[in-house]
């Protein structure tokens, strides 16, 4: 992965003494902990939270559906491929 967006962050002395120690156990720039860690803490949370709110809107249209969703992804696949192109079964 390319990385395009620079990012300036001020630590305390003892943060960044703290980050460089760390990174050196790992045996990994200090750069990668750091977005090691924002992934971990926000990116993945905020990624979490939209799947969340597509599961709930996709119950939520569901409950409010007459129809009832398909068991099989494909069956209802090939049935809705045949009827989209006319096709006898």
């Amino acid at each position: 992965m390319k990385y395009t967006q620079r990012v300036q962050v001020l630590f305390t002395e003892k943060q960044y003494k703290t980050l460089e120690e760390l990174a050196a156990k790992e045996h990994k720039k200090l750069g990668a902990i750091v977005r090691e860690a924002v992934e971990e803490k926000y990116l993945t949370e905020e990624k979490i939270r939209r799947m969340k709110d597509a599961v709930d809107s996709l119950l939520k249209l569901a409950e409010e559906s007459s129809t009832t969703p398909p068991i099989n992804w494909d069956t209802w696949e090939e049935e809705y491929t045949r009827l989209k192109t006319g096709r006898k079964k």
